[in-house]
């Protein structure tokens, strides 16, 4: 199931790629060295030339479910700026989760678009889709991993993403707030726009938190992903951040803020890109 939905997306993105691309920088003070063959090893990449505009979270979070059913979040925000800089931003993420066996089996699916214009140009196009089954036993919890994206803010034609973790649950309460940790090693296959090509081996320590006070629902995700052979030059690091308001028992306004560090990117891309967003959440089911 997972190897078809991802063989689906792969050809959605190749479209959008092609529509999506922008030349990259020749001018830069070095060069993508690597060609089309394989690399593992850390290529030889150019310092970004500047920063970017923004960036949703290359991977993100889908709801637990607690006990039995089926439960599908959609969220809508964006910004808008005008002035020296005219600029539109806007977020789209759905997620759905079901649960069986009492909630022990999980199968959440999640995808999340995000579209940028700067000055009438198109600066920021992603696309990812993320579906992490999971079975929990007490405080642990096992996981697999199927990710898919690409994104014209970070040159990435396609990546894909696959793995296996393990969690653990530090802490619980009767009001639903948590904080758990997990670690995955997961294989990595990115085509840039250019001829980088690189097929990556990564560890990843995780670390997400659910807590509510009141009506406000604040939710957090940061994990850190260090290659297995070069852990020290090749790495990502990933934040998420959302406060929800609830308006009303489906409804709720939310600002949500991302961070993204890639420590190997194409020549005239920024390495860390962040985002600040406000908008709505709407959530049915259990």
């Amino acid at each position: 199931m997972i190897k078809n939905a991802l063989a689906a997306l792969l050809v959605l993105f190749f479209a959008q790629s092609a529509q999506a691309q922008t030349p990259i920088p020749t001018d830069t003070t070095r060069s993508v060295t690597a060609s089309k063959a394989d690399t593992t090893a850390t290529p030889a990449v150019a310092p970004a030339a500047g920063g970017a505009a923004g960036l949703p979270s290359t991977e993100f979070e889908t709801y637990n479910v607690r006990g039995r059913g089926i439960r599908y979040t959609a969220s809508l925000t964006g910004l808008y700026t005008t002035g020296t800089v005219e600029r539109t931003f806007l977020s789209t993420s759905h997620t759905a989760n079901f649960a069986f066996r009492g909630g022990r089996w999980r199968l959440p699916v999640g995808f999340n678009f995000s579209y940028g214009r700067q000055d009438g140009l198109v600066k920021e196009r992603e696309t990812s889709l993320l579906l992490t089954p999971s079975y929990q036993r007490g405080r642990f919890k096992g996981y697999a991993l199927g990710n898919a994206e690409s994104s014209n803010l970070r040159a990435i034609t396609y990546r894909l993403v696959s793995g296996l973790g393990v969690g653990y649950q530090l802490y619980a309460d009767t009001l639903a707030n948590e904080l758990n940790v997990s670690y995955f090693l997961l294989y990595e296959d990115t085509q840039y726009f250019t001829e980088l090509h690189r097929r990556v081996l990564r560890h990843s320590a995780r670390v997400k938190s659910h807590f509510t006070l009141g009506p406000v629902v604040l939710d957090a995700l940061v994990y850190y992903q260090p290659a297995v052979r070069a852990p020290l030059e090749d790495y990502r690091v990933n934040g998420n951040a959302a406060a929800s308001v609830r308006l009303s028992r489906r409804l709720a306004l939310t600002l949500t803020y991302t961070y993204s560090l890639e420590s190997i990117n194409v020549a005239g891309r920024s390495p860390a890109n962040t985002n600040l967003s406000a908008g709505f959440t709407y959530s049915t089911g259990k």
